[in-house]
């Protein structure tokens, strides 16, 4: 190759770096403008910087995944709580909280904003006595998981009551095509992801390569991980979920329900409320009303004890609205009006006698 040869070769590289330094300049001055989501741009960075991880959560064999142990309030079993212990304190009750997001928090209040901790609280005022309410919530989480994870995990410490409060996120495994009790046809195995080095520079230093990747060829969210795309049409005509499509969540929650009354401990069963004025599809309302209403069945039929937090709620002066930050997620003040319907529901059936006083 001659000098003149060099040259054209060199003049056209700096060309090419100039023109791709100012489109790059051009595009970050553009994004307030097009909206583009900063928080979301910089954890697909991460996600491909730390080899395919997913942030705030790790691979699980048996339930998909759980919180990592080390992040700041989550303790070695990955849950959203102090530190668990398998050994029974004498004369203290033991409660067990099974659910997802709305048990393990919800709102950024950490310990103190979820129910299961203002249960402990309520419980204590009430009773006089110590309680310990251990928080099994995972975000997320089906009926599914929260079964493997009480027969894996939570029935080792020996609940003396178990709290099951699920129901939104058993919606979507009814909507997807091709349904199956065990929801294999909606949830896929995690899968860890190994990128090129081209790409990591490119989504490291390049903001329009990155942000062309936050919608299709990242998988750096967590759902797109666990859950299948639906192959085909979903299957809620008209916001109406196919009745048939309840007999999963309705034997996750009884299976967990009569092993905890197997054991000697007692099933609670709490509704989930939702804001009627919160956006979004009305199938999630309309299915959320369809677990409610077999959480209520189940008690009738089966004795367990009911805890109707979603028509106290709609009985309250106002109704919660002004609890909620979303369709479900409350407020710490939202959760302690959860924790009392609660607590009012264990008072009641004898399950957390007050304290004897000695003379």
């Amino acid at each position: 190759m001659g000098t003149t040869d060099r040259r054209s070769l060199l003049l056209l590289l700096g060309t090419i770096v100039v023109f791709g330094a100012a489109l790059e300049l051009g595009f970050r001055l553009l994004e307030p403008r097009l909206g583009v989501d900063r928080e979301r741009l910089q954890a697909l960075r991460e996600h491909v910087a730390s080899g395919g991880r997913v942030a705030l959560h790790e691979a699980r064999p048996h339930v998909l995944y759980a919180r990592p142990p080390g992040l700041p309030g989550v303790n070695s079993l990955g849950f959203n709580d102090d530190e668990f212990h398998l050994a029974r304190t004498p004369g203290v009750l033991r409660v067990a909280c099974l659910g997802s997001s709305t048990t393990e928090g919800g709102n950024p209040e950490g310990h103190e904003g979820s129910y299961p901790r203002q249960l402990q609280h309520i419980l204590e005022e009430r009773t006089g006595r110590a309680v310990e309410v251990l928080n099994f919530g995972m975000a997320g989480w089906t009926t599914a998981e929260t079964m493997v994870n009480y027969f894996l995990v939570a029935q080792d410490y020996a609940p003396d009551i178990v709290v099951i409060h699920e129901a939104p996120n058993d919606v979507d495994p009814r909507r997807w095509p091709g349904f199956r009790a065990d929801y294999s046809h909606y949830r896929k195995p995690w899968s860890d992801v190994h990128y090129s080095l081209p790409y990591r520079l490119l989504v490291r230093w390049s903001d329009i390569f990155a942000v062309s990747q936050m919608k299709d060829a990242a998988a750096f969210d967590l759902a797109a991980v666990v859950i299948r795309t639906p192959q085909g049409p979903l299957r809620d005509a008209g916001d109406v979920l196919d009745p048939e499509t309840a007999v999963a969540f309705r034997r996750n929650v009884r299976t967990i329900a009569e092993h905890v009354r197997l054991r000697g401990g007692h099933a609670v069963l709490a509704t989930v409320p939702y804001d009627p004025a919160a956006p979004g599809a009305a199938v999630y309302r309309n299915g959320i009303d369809d677990h409610n209403r077999i959480l209520r069945e189940l008690c009738r039929d089966q004795g367990f004890t009911l805890a109707d937090v979603d028509a106290r709620g709609r009985e309250r002066a106002g109704g919660l609205h002004p609890f909620f930050l979303d369709l479900v997620h409350m407020t710490k003040e939202g959760n302690r009006f959860k924790a009392e319907v609660i607590a009012d529901a264990l008072i009641q059936a004898g399950l957390a006698a007050p304290a004897q006083r000695t003379r």
